[in-house]
């Protein structure tokens, strides 16, 4: 008896088991012309795996009794069986079962047509046709009795432990009792209070006063208006650290500095220190070097926290007579023209993330820097931003003379790491603001909404002696579930805002603004935008410990706590941790929320470390060989000469001015490949020259590369895909001139096929599609979503819990398409019209093209997230298509530096693309034809220019824009599309050019002109 279905982690691979032999054997469909065949397949006997012959696979289908697994991947393995006159019948199988390795029928879909009964080998239960013999468990799961049982009795054990845990907790029998039988817990703090935080006894120091640092005097009196008269302690402790003079670091064998690493809790005062070691730097710099003044750089990981900073210095320091600038590397699109943002480099203090002000160093542009500080350092330990942070520090710390000031409250590590970095450490447990910590047990969803609805209103009701209301900041597991809880507490008579990483900049401003002058009573915010939020709230309620689909980790944990409490606001905070005992989201979840609960509040920071994975590891070698040229510090070609460490005291005093650098001697923490073997790929890539017997040099392309905050793998691939456009159009390119030397008459460059000829003319338009596959395959826009009440109507009429994201649920829908409703089937059926036949990277791309093709037309990205649901009922975020817009101009950036290199005749389409997704509203730019009646139509050169009212309807359409019907994606389009110029034509997702088919299509247009 076989029994065959789809395992997860190889995503075409299917597992056929012989329960008789215990065989296990691997195969992989792949679909032909005329029918599905059997490839790749292998035969496992016990740990051993061997190739084996598709023919004798199917001579083993042919022998046994089949039954494949009831889930939507396995299933499709019945076409082929059906091809190939095999019978079989569909069981469903105890997921429990399957993670110990055992087959175990809990229902039969359907049975064998020579059968009744299943083999007697799995001596199942009685089990009727379509009729099932299973046990519900966490809400969603169905497993077998035997699981059903075991399960229960597991959480039996966790709830007796947990209750010891009380116990030992709390030492009271009756207030454990208490804690599950109290109706309101909220009310009885003294019955929910786990801990309160203060410090110890050591971190009671004594704090300097303002007016004896030596600060700059403009500083002092800047402190004084905001009320500062003396150092708060982790303060003090870094002045005495070597703050404001230099002292000599245990860490540091060759060189005083004043380099320091701070660690101490969130909201104790990290900021202020970073300001005084820049202003007065930035004060010293104008006595030593008045042409050059040294600048003061704050780095951050997140935009939004960028912008936060930017405007509190802008308002602090610009009186004092101040340059404030902000780099993060966005604000190109034309919604952004209006605000007054500056971003000069030159400026005194430069506010940015980490990538904005790692681009200034790979461009060369960041000139003369005396202070950084880099705020949240402990971002080491994520996996993609963790090497380009690594890879920043390295340079800032070898290219520049600067002090350098690490800040987090979350560091396991901190001596380890202060010693990798060579600064002095400065730890400090305790806080300004005692911090006041609450475990409560809620029943299920609805008990922990009516305790939040209960913090909130007592907090807000209440006054510190500083006059400030106290407000609560919210963090669940999702964006939907921020939006409705917000919405429930509205509907309760709470004034309350959700804040996620989906809303548009000016949307997250106003809810800023407005819980900063208390017009709210709380903001709920996703556990991933912990380390984001800057919001000055009394009390902290965890509605959730997960975070998507995963745990909070202990860092995780301490940031989101870390927000309760602010100095000069709140004489307390307050952290509610509310707990569903025994809640998992998903079977997948080992623990339950009661059993992480206490892992966290029990935890210690993680540790920090930084590993590579081999692409970021070669961008981070070519970004720092590129970013040493341009400051004119060369690293030696470790091919040809000895090692040669800068810091040896032998070397002539010429070599010191002009040290060569060794790569393995750059401080890069994550490395580990060798770099022979680094520098060879980059070398093959022709991303740098090991040619010069000195020193590594980069080439063009290396540094397009290097600029483009491309892996070289992945520009190599891009490189690629532009050789195949450019071959596929090099004998067509001929730029037609029209009268004086410019373009064709009408505004649009032809690309002329051979002999020039009418027929064989090809647009610009044609060009711009290449380009923006291009783009989208190197980035495409994942943050498409199934919206909450389609979801649970899919779910509930399918019995399948259907995935929020729609590429990772588009299949199951697909394979369950007969079984939904009218309506329901009514919305889902355009998803199959538009990517039948799409895998999950194909959806992604094509649903990338609308957004690019949307905005083109001029819609801003409220707009797109709109029609994208009117259209295809698919729900995205304006922030993210903001985003990913963004991200997409960045790209054709990359696209243009590469092939002005490699391909010049293709880069001016990347920038008029480029040009047209900034602004799609200028008129200026070649092919937008957007809004304004007076605009000049252009008319395809095909058409000739004849038909006047081809261009008159298209600037009526244009005009009258806003009323263009969107319940059907096709139709509106079509209108589009009666203009006939380039940019009308691109935005349609359901044009297609083919040159073969170009004769058609000139036919085609003649007779629509006549009509």
């Amino acid at each position: 008896m076989l029994i065959i279905r789809k395992p997860k982690k190889k995503k075409d691979e299917i597992q056929i088991t012989d329960l008789k032999t215990k065989i296990i054997y691997y195969a992989t469909l792949r679909p032909t012309k005329t029918k599905i065949t059997l490839y790749k397949c292998k035969e496992q006997v016990e740990s051993n795996i061997t190739p084996l012959q598709p023919s004798k696979l199917m001579t083993v289908l042919r022998e046994n009794k089949i039954y494949i697994s009831n889930d939507n991947e396995s299933i499709k393995f019945g076409q082929f069986l059906e091809e190939n006159n095999l019978d079989y019948g569909i069981v469903t199988l105890c997921p429990f079962c399957l993670l110990n390795g055992r087959y175990n029928i809990i229902a039969t879909i359907k049975e064998l047509k020579k059968s009744n009964k299943l083999e007697n080998e799995l001596k199942p239960q009685k089990i009727k046709k379509e009729k099932k013999n299973t046990y519900k468990i966490y809400k969603t799961n169905e497993v077998c009795l035997e699981c059903a049982i075991n399960e229960i009795k597991h959480e039996i054990n966790i709830n007796e432990e947990f209750i010891e845990k009380l116990l030992r907790r709390f030492k009271d029998a009756d207030k454990v009792l208490s804690l599950f039988t109290t109706a309101n817990p909220v009310k009885n703090p003294d019955l929910t209070r786990y801990d309160i935080l203060t410090g110890n006894e050591e971190d009671k120091i004594d704090n300097f006063k303002i007016k004896d640092l030596e600060i700059p005097e403009l500083m002092k009196k800047e402190l004084k208006s905001r009320n500062i008269h003396e150092l708060l302690p982790v303060q003090t402790l870094a002045v005495k650290a070597g703050l404001i003079s230099k002292t000599k670091s245990k860490n540091d064998k060759n060189t005083n500095n004043n380099d320091l690493l701070i660690t101490s809790a969130t909201s104790s005062g990290k900021t202020l220190i970073g300001e005084l070691a820049g202003i007065k730097n930035l004060e010293n710099g104008k006595n030593e070097t008045p042409a050059r003044q040294k600048k003061f750089l704050f780095l951050v990981p997140l935009v939004a926290l960028a912008n936060q900073k930017y405007i509190e210095f802008e308002e602090k320091y610009s009186k004092l007579g101040y340059k404030v600038a902000l780099r993060v590397g966005t604000g190109r699109l034309a919604e952004n023209k209006n605000i007054k943002i500056n971003s000069d480099p030159n400026s005194d203090i430069i506010v940015g993330t980490y990538e904005g002000i790692d681009y200034l160093i790979r461009s060369g542009k960041l000139k003369d820097v005396g202070t950084v500080i880099i705020d949240e350092v402990h971002t080491l330990n994520m996996e993609e931003r963790g090497a380009r942070l690594d890879g920043l520090i390295s340079r800032l710390r070898t290219l520049f003379n600067a002090q350098i000031i690490y800040l987090s409250a979350t560091i396991g590590n901190p001596e380890e790491l202060s010693k990798q970095f060579g600064s002095n450490l400065v730890i400090y447990s305790g806080r300004p603001v005692p911090l006041e910590r609450h475990l409560i047990f809620a029943r299920n969803d609805y008990a922990k909404l009516n305790n939040i609805v209960d913090i909130v209103n007592i907090e807000f009701n209440s006054k510190s002696k500083y006059g400030y209301r106290g407000q609560s900041l919210i963090f669940t597991f999702s964006r939907k579930r921020a939006e409705y809880i917000a919405n429930y507490l509205n509907t309760r008579g709470i004034k309350a805002d959700y804040y996620h990483g989906g809303m548009e900049y000016g949307k997250r401003r106003a809810v800023e603004n407005r819980f900063m002058t208390q017009k709210t009573k709380c903001i709920v915010t996703t556990a991933a935008l912990a380390a984001g939020v800057d919001f000055p709230a009394s009390a902290v309620v965890l509605e959730s410990l997960a975070m998507g689909g995963d745990w909070l980790n202990a860092s995780e944990f301490q940031q989101m706590c870390g927000r309760a409490g602010r100095k000069g606001m709140h004489d307390l905070g307050k952290v509610y941790t509310l707990v569903e005992v025994g809640k998992k989201y998903h079977a997948k979840m080992e623990l339950s929320e009661d059993e992480i609960a206490f892992r966290l509040l029990g935890s210690e920071p993680q540790d920090v470390e930084v590993v590579y994975e081999e692409e970021q590891e070669f961008e981070q070698i070519l970004a720092t060989i590129s970013s040493f040229e341009k400051y004119g510090k060369n690293i030696v070609n470790e091919f040809d000469e000895r090692r040669i460490n800068a810091d040896d005291p032998k070397l002539k005093l010429k070599d010191k001015k002009n040290p060569k650098y060794e790569i393995d001697k750059v401080p890069m923490l994550g490395r580990n490949l060798n770099a022979n073997y680094v520098l060879e790929q980059l070398d093959k890539f022709e991303m740098i020259s090991l040619s010069d017997k000195k020193a590594l040099k980069t080439t063009r392309y290396g540094n397009a590369v290097s600029l483009s905050f491309l892996y070289p793998q992945k520009a190599e691939e891009i490189k690629k895909l532009l050789k195949k456009c450019h071959n596929r159009n090099k004998d067509r390119i001929i730029e037609s001139k029209g009268e004086n030397g410019n373009e064709n008459g009408n505004g649009n460059k032809k690309v002329a096929m051979d002999g020039d000829s009418e027929n064989n003319r090809i647009t610009r338009m044609e060009i711009y599609e290449e380009i923006l596959d291009i783009a989208v395959r190197a980035n495409p826009f994942e943050s498409i979503y199934i919206p909450g009440n389609l979801k649970n109507r899919i779910s509930k009429i399918t019995n399948v819990n259907v995935p929020s994201k729609f590429t990772d649920a588009f299949e199951i829908v697909k394979e369950n398409i007969n079984k939904l409703k009218d309506s329901t089937k009514d919305d889902v059926i355009n998803w199959l019209v538009e990517f039948d036949g799409c895998i999950e990277e194909d959806i992604a791309q094509e649903v990338s093209k609308k957004v690019i093709r949307y905005r083109m037309m001029g819609e801003v990205p409220s707009k797109i997230t709109n029609t994208l649901y009117e259209v295809l009922k698919l729900q995205t975020y304006g922030g993210d298509v903001y985003s990913y817009l963004e991200s997409t101009v960045n790209t054709l950036d990359a696209i243009e530096r590469i092939s002005k290199l490699h391909y010049p005749a293709l880069s001016k389409y990347a920038i008029e693309l480029k040009l047209k997704i900034e602004n799609p509203f200028n008129k200026k730019i070649k092919g937008n034809t957007k809004y304004k009646s007076k605009i000049k139509i252009k008319i395809d050169p095909r058409n000739n220019g004849k038909d006047k009212n081809v261009s008159k309807n298209t600037a009526k359409f244009n005009k009258n824009n806003k009323n263009i019907d969107r319940n059907n994606d096709r139709n509106k389009l079509e209108e589009i599309n009666n203009g006939n110029s380039d940019t009308e034509k691109l935005v349609n997702p359901h044009i297609k050019v083919k040159i073969k088919n170009r004769n058609k299509k000139n036919k085609s247009n003649r007779n629509n002109d006549k009509k």
